[in-house]
């Protein structure tokens, strides 16, 4: 394992993602309504201002409605995060995970008592609740791939954890079922939690960090810890697949309904 500095920290790993223009948009239930532009802006990021009545319209409606900027490459869109802040805390999801296509878990403005409250109804617990949401920010990492896998960084501390040694950590084995470009997908996974990859590298696993990972190809998606932990959703890092040791890992969202963020090949893992 082997420790080293990294130049920028956390924001480096993160491109704030910009918003042409100034529009005003309402998710398709006529819920929410909520204004895109420079009165939601703040330090280069895309702020979408939240108005009007909750009526059930889903925050991935929200987020997809305000058009954010991606970088080229395939499937960009699961780099992106989205930050809701309330009156009693912030939450932070991947954005694919509430995407029907991908994690297919969504989370719900409604009304509330004093504005507009965010509920996740699939989750285990109401820890991802948050009330009175004035808006939310959306933002797409540019994390890159590693040459000395598997690199972790964590504001300006980076770890290697090299594959070998991830094969000797307890592992799970699991199946995993999602569609793809070649049809439906059947694979046995094995290898340790996602959280216990963090934990060795000596970053705290809590709900609220979220985890770009990212392939040799430069393929990166993006996933939160509270996936696993509040929606009960396992996130595995894969080192044997159909019972055939892997040189880099994958990233095993388990439950996802294709397989996008199933990275492989990853040699990077962004925390943020």
């Amino acid at each position: 394992m082997r420790t080293e500095p990294v130049e920028g920290g956390a924001d480096a790993q993160a491109r704030r993602c910009p918003c042409g223009g100034r529009r005003g948009v309402r998710g398709d239930r006529g819920g929410v309504g909520y204004d895109i532009g420079e009165r939601g802006r703040r330090d280069g990021e895309t702020a979408v201002v939240l108005g009007g009545r909750a009526g059930g319209a889903d925050l991935d409606q929200v987020v997809t409605g305000s058009s954010p900027m991606l970088p080229p490459g395939k499937n960009t869109m699961l780099r992106v995060t989205v930050t809701v802040r309330g009156t009693n805390h912030a939450v932070t999801f991947a954005l694919a995970e509430l995407d029907p296509s991908f994690g297919n878990h969504p989370a719900v403005f409604r009304a509330g008592r004093h504005g507009v409250d965010l509920t996740v109804p699939g989750d285990r617990n109401a820890s991802r609740t948050v009330t009175d949401v004035p808006s939310v920010t959306v933002l797409v990492s540019d994390a890159a791939s590693a040459t000395r896998a598997v690199r972790v960084t964590v504001g300006r501390r980076v770890v290697t954890l090299p594959p070998e040694l991830l094969a000797h950590l307890p592992r799970r084995t699991v199946t995993a079922k999602f569609g793809s470009d070649a049809g439906q997908q059947t694979h046995t996974e094995s290898g340790p939690a996602l959280s216990l990859v963090l934990l060795l590298a000596g970053v705290l696993p809590t709900s609220d960090k979220t985890v770009v990972a990212v392939g040799s190809d430069g393929y990166g998606a993006a996933v939160t810890l509270a996936e696993a932990s509040v929606g009960g959703r396992p996130l595995l890092l894969s080192t044997v697949e159909d019972g055939k040791a892997l040189d880099l890992p994958r990233l095993v969202p388990l439950g996802d309904v294709k397989g996008g963020r199933y990275v492989s090949g990853v040699t990077a893992l962004a925390v943020g």
